[in-house]
């Protein structure tokens, strides 16, 4: 197949296409859902998936998955090994904030410890504590999940429209299962071998672990030395599959949090046009009623210790009145601040008011 020319630049949206579109409970503009059916009836559609779409099975995010490692072989820690997983958890995400720790940095600690207190082969053994701990609270979700969506999407593939490719960033082979529930022909893609193009390709841009099967460690991008080895090689394979998708393609990330600096990297050097190609879907930033007063009591904390600091004082008996109105201000701004950001990256965001809406959007694109 004769490779794609150049997206050609779309023109800014009308008026008219920035109504809303009702899809489940989601309300989105139709100049965004429309954009992706186009996509996808051209056969140009591209899924990026984060963990955003793993953890509901019981996956931990990466963060998580390199401290639970990092607590079975550190001393003074494996007590956290008999802590029920949400509590471990919990400590994982608090150790992490409290300390500003990098788990990219931690994560060359959890192999070189593994390796160096284990005999034989340390990377097997490295690579199958990694699927164990990867696998370990999996669990079978109550409801439809955004997963199931993608997997429906691709599912759809006719004469009528068809999804591309997909590209994860994730280790888990859980779209896997769902696409042969649905008997869907795909191939795992982990390695620069040739593919066949007469079936799906889901690319593990940083490896794959797959629940059974052999593993290997040349595939799994997971500590600080395999991330410099993928952003310093011009020519590695995941990184031209990639640019390749975002040049030729129009892309819909899901469950990615954006903040990955080699995805935002690629993003700019790959955008060949002044219109936002690609899209993400994002939960709007909020914090629920029962949430706000933790929320106000955290940042009159903060706002204790930094009159502390500029020697203001602190009244404990004054609180502003419109301290709640600010919270909700900020975070109104930023849904701004990120739009904005997004847009300037070649990315589009679609909002939702809650993860379970994302579904609804999946599903508003072959239907």
């Amino acid at each position: 197949m004769a490779p794609r020319s150049p997206r050609t630049p779309r023109s800014p949206a009308s008026g008219s296409s920035r109504a809303k579109i009702k899809l489940g409970n989601a309300s989105v503009n139709r100049s965004d859902i429309e954009g992706l059916r186009r996509a996808w009836r051209q056969g140009e559609l591209v899924l990026c998936l984060g963990a955003g779409v793993s953890m509901p099975y019981g996956l931990p995010s990466w963060n998580n998955l390199v401290l639970e490692l990092l607590f079975e072989q550190a001393q003074g820690t494996r007590q956290l090994g008999s802590m029920w997983p949400h509590y471990r958890r919990a400590v994982a995400a608090w150790m992490t904030d409290y300390f500003a720790y990098n788990p990219l940095v931690l994560a060359r600690m959890v192999e070189r410890d593994m390796q160096s207190k284990k005999r034989g082969n340390g990377a097997e053994k490295f690579l199958n504590c990694l699927r164990s701990h990867l696998y370990a609270n999996q669990r079978i979700p109550k409801s439809r999940t955004t997963l199931q969506a993608v997997a429906d999407l691709i599912a759809a593939r006719s004469t009528s429209g068809r999804v591309s490719s997909v590209i994860s960033f994730n280790f888990d082979d859980l779209l896997e299962r769902e696409l042969r529930r649905r008997c869907v022909p795909f191939q795992s893609v982990a390695d620069s071998k040739r593919n066949n193009a007469n079936r799906l390709s889901v690319i593990h841009a940083h490896g794959y672990v797959p629940s059974t099967g052999t593993l290997s460690r040349d595939h799994v991008v997971f500590t600080e030395n395999d991330y410099h080895r993928l952003t310093e090689s011009v020519f590695h394979w995941a990184l031209a599959e990639v640019v390749e998708r975002l040049r030729k393609n129009t892309v819909l990330f899901i469950g990615l949090s954006m903040s990955d600096p080699s995805l935002r990297r690629l993003l700019d050097a790959s955008r060949n046009s002044d219109i936002p190609p690609h899209w993400q879907i994002q939960r709007k930033h909020q914090i629920h009623d029962h949430e706000m007063l933790m929320a106000m009591q955290d940042v009159e904390e903060r706002a204790r210790k930094y009159a502390k600091y500029l020697g203001s004082g602190f009244d404990e008996q004054k609180r502003p009145k419109e301290l709640e109105a600010s919270i909700q201000a900020a975070l109104t701004q930023a849904d701004t601040y990120d739009r904005e950001v997004f847009e300037s990256m070649g990315v589009k965001t679609i909002w939702v008011n809650e993860f379970d809406d994302i579904s609804d959007v999946i599903d508003g694109i072959s239907k």
